[in-house]
C-alpha cells in the first residue's frame, strides 16, 4: 500500500507539472506590458455542457473589453487541489478559479479577494456564509448529486419508482442484472471511484444538520470521538460498499475513469450511474437518446432517500490575489459577466444547477434535446418530491480533510483490486484523515 500511494503522490506531482505547461496556465499579477490576460481555471472541467458555457462568458468578456482575452486551463478529470497547491506554492495562480471544497485551503493561504456585500445584493444572490468575517466566491447556484438511471432499463426489470432503502437498492439492481443487462457503470481509474463511497458516507453518517451546540461527526472525528474503525454504521457503510462493488463491478473498472462511465452510460450499455447533476449537462452535446430520471441517495439506516446538496458551503467562482492593478479590474468584471443572462443561462444547462440569484432572469437548466430537458424536469420534480441534506458540507470550518475524496477513491480502488477486509479498509480511512490533519 504505501509504494502504491508513493506511485499515486508521483503521478499528482507529475500531473502539475504537465499542467504547468499548458497555455493559459500562468498567472500574470499586473503583468508585463501589454498582457492584458485574465486567467480563469476550474477544478474536474472541461466537459462539453461546460464549454458553451465558457465560450459565451469569454465573449461577452472580450466583447466588453477590447484588447483583453480570457484563457481557460481545462484540469480535465484531474483533482484540481495538486493543482491549486503547486500554484500557491510558486505564488502564480490564475486570476479567477473555480474553488469548490477548496475554498478553505486558498483562504487559509491568503490567495483569494474578499468580495463585498452589494456584489451579492445586486444579482440577489443570498449573501454565503462569511469565512473569518470575509466571503469569497461567486456561488452559482443549487448543485445536487444523486443516481441518474436509465428509465427504459430500469422498467424492464419492472421498476419504475426510486428504491427506498439501501436493501431495496440493491434488489432493484440484481433484478436488473437478471433480465441481462448492466445494472452499474462504474470506473475507478479517477476520482469517480469515490462516488459510491462518499455517497454512503454522506448519507448515513453525516444524514442530518447537526443541532445548535451539538458537533458534527467530522468534530467528533478532530476530538479522537469518533473513528471509521469504531463507529458501528460506517462498518456498516463500508461492508455495504464491499458487497455492492464485488456483486456490480466489472472486472476491467481498474482501467476506467469518468469519461469511460458516461460513454457507457449514455451509450445504454448499462443501467445506473451514481454520478452529480452535473452529467446532464452533456446529454445534449452527445446526443442521447433515451430518458434518464435522476432519482436520490437511498438509506442504509432506515431514514427517507435524499439528494446530496454539495452546493450548499461557499463555493463557486472566486479572484486569486494573483490579479492586481488594472488585472483586478478586469477580474470583477468577469465575474460581473458572469451572471449576464444568456452567459448564466448557460452555466446552469451545462452544470445542471438551479439558480438562486433572484436579479437574474435564467433560474433553470433549458434544453431543446427532449431527454436533457425532461431530466432537467425530473430534477426539478425530484427536489421538491425528495429531501436535500448537505452531508458532510457544513461549513469551511466543519469539513473533512481536503484529501478526503481522495482518501475514498483509494479505498474503493483497494476494493475493486481484490480486497474485503473491511478492518483493514476502515483503518485506511483513519489513517488519511489522521495524515491530513497532521499536514495542515
Amino acid at each position: 500500500m504505501a509504494a502504491w500511494r508513493n506511485g499515486r503522490w508521483a503521478l499528482a506531482v507529475a500531473a502539475c507539472a504537465a499542467a504547468a505547461l499548458l497555455p493559459g496556465c500562468k498567472g500574470g499579477g499586473e503583468g508585463k506590458p501589454g498582457d492584458q490576460v485574465i486567467h480563469v481555471t476550474r477544478n474536474i472541467g472541461g466537459r462539453a455542457g461546460f464549454q458553451k458555457h465558457w465560450d459565451a462568458w469569454k465573449a461577452a468578456f472580450e466583447k466588453k473589453n477590447p484588447g483583453w482575452k480570457m484563457e481557460l486551463t481545462d484540469l480535465g478529470n484531474a483533482d484540481g487541489a495538486e493543482y491549486y497547491k503547486s500554484r500557491i506554492a510558486t505564488d502564480d495562480l490564475p486570476e479567477i478559479v473555480m474553488t469548490w471544497q477548496l475554498t478553505k485551503m486558498l483562504a487559509d493561504a491568503g490567495k483569494l479577494q474578499p468580495l463585498d456585500d452589494a456584489y451579492y445584493t445586486r444579482i440577489g444572490l443570498p449573501l454565503p456564509t462569511a469565512y473569518q468575517g470575509k466571503r469569497y466566491t461567486s456561488q452559482g447556484g443549487t448543485q445536487i448529486q444523486g443516481i441518474a438511471v436509465n428509465k427504459a432499463m430500469w422498467a424492464r426489470a419492472g421498476i419504475t419508482q426510486p428504491p427506498a432503502t439501501w436493501d431495496e437498492f440493491v434488489a432493484d439492481l440484481r433484478a436488473i442484472k437478471a433480465k441481462g443487462m448492466r445494472p452499474v457503470v462504474f470506473g475507478s481509474k479517477e476520482w469517480s471511484a469515490s462516488m459510491p463511497l462518499c455517497y454512503a458516507i454522506a448519507t448515513n453518517l453525516f444524514y442530518d444538520p447537526p443541532k445548535a451546540g451539538q458537533p458534527s461527526w467530522t468534530i467528533l472525528r478532530d476530538q479522537g470521538k469518533a473513528k471509521f474503525a469504531t463507529d458501528p454504521t460506517m462498518r456498516k457503510v463500508m461492508e455495504n460498499v464491499v458487497a455492492f462493488v464485488g456483486e456490480f463491478v466489472d472486472k476491467g473498472a481498474g482501467s476506467d475513469g469518468y469519461n469511460e462511465e458516461q460513454r457507457d452510460f449514455y451509450g445504454g450499455k448499462g443501467a445506473t450511474w451514481l454520478m452529480g447533476c452535473w452529467l446532464g449537462g452533456d446529454i445534449e452535446a452527445n446526443k442521447v437518446n433515451f430518458d434518464i430520471e435522476y432519482w436520490p441517495i437511498p438509506s442504509m439506516t432506515g431514514k427517507a432517500p435524499a439528494y446530496l446538496m454539495t452546493s450548499g458551503i461557499p463555493s463557486g467562482w472566486a479572484i486569486t490575489t494573483t490579479a492586481k492593478g488594472p488585472k483586478l479590474a478586469k477580474a470583477r468584471d468577469a465575474l460581473e459577466l458572469f451572471w449576464d443572462p444568456q452567459v448564466f443561462q448557460l452555466f446552469l444547462n451545462g452544470e445542471s444547477q438551479f439558480g438562486t440569484a433572484t436579479k437574474v432572469a435564467a433560474t433553470k437548466p433549458q434544453s431543446s434535446w427532449a431527454p436533457a430537458q425532461k431530466l432537467f424536469d425530473n430534477m426539478d420534480a425530484n427536489m421538491r418530491k425528495y429531501r436535500l441534506t448537505p452531508g458532510y458540507h457544513l461549513a469551511l470550518d466543519d469539513l473533512p480533510p481536503m484529501s478526503f475524496v481522495q482518501s475514498a477513491q483509494a479505498v474503493v480502488q483497494e476494493i475493486v483490486s481484490g480486497t474485503k477486509d473491511v478492518d483493514k479498509l476502515l483503518k485506511m480511512l483513519d489513517d488519511d484523515w489522521d495524515a491530513a490533519r497532521k499536514g495542515m
